[in-house]
């Protein structure tokens, strides 16, 4: 095995691979074929000519460098990762679901799950300048009265009406593929049942992570995602900028979990783990939060907000003074106060006289 141990070492890899080359074709008695201008294996990503065995290895250039050798041919393309799909274009026929039933580490069952190609399916939720609110801080799930459930965080951001209505699809979408396999994602209950398990009781185990919109209490609709906290699993990529008049962004800087805070402004990208699960909990589909935007400056605060549309404001400054005197008696005379400041709320007035 040959290990390149730095980046001058590839043209002399590649010699040794064009000699192993050369060698097996020798032995295996096919050497005419490099005599031939025409390509007998067209599935090789070069032709077996002099010409090519020459420049074997040296068209694998870095991005911004030339091909070949004399400098004028345009720059090799760039390769990068394929950007995650905006919820709203997301493409049902290239939506690719597995056809058979696998088993995980845990004894659990899946379908997999891919989309245009065997890609993972991710998915933003927003693209900047837009964004997503979060109404809750990230964390573990809890109860109505408070209670926290399990140790896994969680964290919802709000869709609008055309995103849930992509979701609800998307989500009808899966359950009609894997009708066909029910019986296998769910045996036991398929044994109890003559005939099977039934395409109704199978749409019925299927876990939403939508919660529709309230319209009488003006919430609008949800999606949680799962945030991964266990050190060893690959946490999620949080950044943390400011989005500035102009459609400009200040430069990222890394954050963390605690930053994914109640009523943040988030531009988040979603990505399927594994597939479709199916399990004690029933059919669903675990989408991880893996890159997260967070937009510190639009983060909305609980703190009241001063009315200030009955005032005009001036372009003065305030000027720095004293504060005004306070009527209550000479230095040291609290009245009814302590002289900490706190209000004797045994007295009826608590503190203040009702009179002159």
């Amino acid at each position: 095995m040959i290990v390149a141990t730095t980046f001058y070492d590839v043209d002399k890899i590649a010699q040794v691979c064009r000699r192993e080359i050369v060698h097996k074709l020798q032995v295996c008695n096919l050497c005419p074929v490099l005599e031939s201008s025409q390509p007998r294996w067209p599935n090789l990503p070069f032709d077996l000519d002099h010409d090519n065995m020459a420049t074997f290895g040296k068209g694998l250039k870095r991005a911004g460098d030339t091909n070949g050798t004399n400098g004028n041919e345009p720059p090799a393309p760039k390769l990068g990762k394929r950007a995650p799909v905006p919820l709203l274009k997301l493409d049902f026929t290239k939506l690719e679901f597995g056809t058979k039933v696998e088993t995980g580490k845990q004894g659990d069952k899946f379908v997999r799950c891919t989309y245009d190609g065997g890609a993972r399916l991710e998915i933003s939720l927003a693209e900047l300048p837009n964004y997503c609110r979060a109404p809750f801080a990230a964390g573990p799930a809890k109860t109505a009265d408070g209670a926290q459930l399990g140790t896994a965080s969680s964290m919802a951001v709000e869709l609008t009406p055309e995103q849930y209505d992509k979701w609800v699809a998307f989500e009808a979408l899966v359950v009609k593929k894997l009708q066909p396999l029910r019986n296998d994602l769910f045996p036991a209950d398929a044994k109890k049942k003559k005939g099977g398990l039934s395409e109704e009781n199978f749409a019925d185990k299927y876990n939403t992570k939508l919660s529709p919109a309230n319209v009488e209490k003006g919430y609008p609709a949800l999606l949680r995602m799962h945030i991964e906290t266990e050190p060893d699993r690959p946490a999620p990529k949080i950044q943390l900028m400011h989005l500035l008049e102009g459609n400009k962004c200040t430069r990222p800087k890394v954050g963390a979990v605690d930053d994914l805070v109640s009523r943040a402004a988030v531009v988040p990208v979603i990505s399927l783990v594994r597939g479709v699960y199916a399990g004690q909990t029933g059919l669903g589909c675990k989408f991880a939060g893996t890159a997260i935007d967070v937009l510190t400056n639009l983060q909305i605060t609980n703190a009241p907000e001063v009315d200030y549309s009955g005032v005009e404001f001036v372009d003065e400054e305030t000027p720095d003074s004293d504060r005004v005197a306070t009527s209550g008696g000479a230095d040291g005379d609290y009245g009814e106060e302590g002289a900490d400041g706190a209000v004797d709320l045994t007295d009826p007035n608590h503190g203040f006289q009702s009179g002159p």
